[in-house]
């Protein structure tokens, strides 16, 4: 009896395969990540806009329905259709009179927009305003005025109500009528009057 027990012959075993390194993956390049977009953007004017550009004079009556951005000076009467901007270096002198109007430069003058008025925190306006909706910033300046109504359209002028003719004169100066006239008797007197109407026949009626 052996007091060591018997030992596993080693070089018996079955040699396992050596791992191969796993092929490795061309590196590829990383793509940098697109440009983070603003989400609000200023409003771009729409391609049928009218702008009155910074150094620009304009004096007299300016009308239409499309929509008007005023950055120079204006002086005169506005009446729009449309809507009406006026931007930080724009200055308008009259009476306004639109659709929605947007005051960020100088207003001086009475102001009437059918659906809204807005004076932003960097605009100032002198006058009365009338619009159902009306809007002032903290920081902006006003002087005058609100009325918080619809404002009034101009209508047609009612036609003139018919009148009844005048009475004229018939040819040959024969009374219209009924009229009495007096004949003088052959002695001096005058004999009753005799009322004669204006019938075809010429009877006395």
């Amino acid at each position: 009896m052996s007091f060591f027990g018997n030992r596993p012959n080693r070089d018996a075993e079955p040699s396992q395969p050596a791992r191969q390194p796993s092929p490795q993956r061309p590196a590829q390049p990383r793509q940098s990540a697109a440009p983070a977009r603003n989400e609000r953007q200023a409003p771009a004017a729409t391609a049928a806009a009218t702008h009155v550009a910074v150094g620009t004079k304009v004096v007299g009556e300016i009308t239409g329905d499309a929509e008007l951005v005023i950055n120079g000076v204006v002086e005169g009467e506005i009446r729009l259709d449309g809507t009406l901007r006026i931007g930080e270096s724009g200055r308008v002198v009259g009476t306004v009179r639109a659709k929605a109007v947007t005051v960020g430069g100088r207003v001086e003058g009475n102001v009437s927009g059918t659906e809204r008025v807005e004076v932003l925190a960097s605009g100032g306006l002198e006058g009365d305003v009338i619009s159902p909706r009306v809007v002032i910033s903290e920081g902006a300046y006003f002087k005058g005025k609100v009325e918080m109504r619809e404002v009034e359209t101009k209508t047609a002028k009612p036609a003139a109500k018919n009148q009844p003719a005048k009475n004229q004169p018939n040819k040959g100066g024969k009374p219209h009528g009924n009229q009495a006239k007096a004949t003088p008797n052959a002695g001096g007197g005058a004999t009753p009057a005799k009322a004669q109407s204006s019938n075809p026949g010429g009877r006395p009626a």
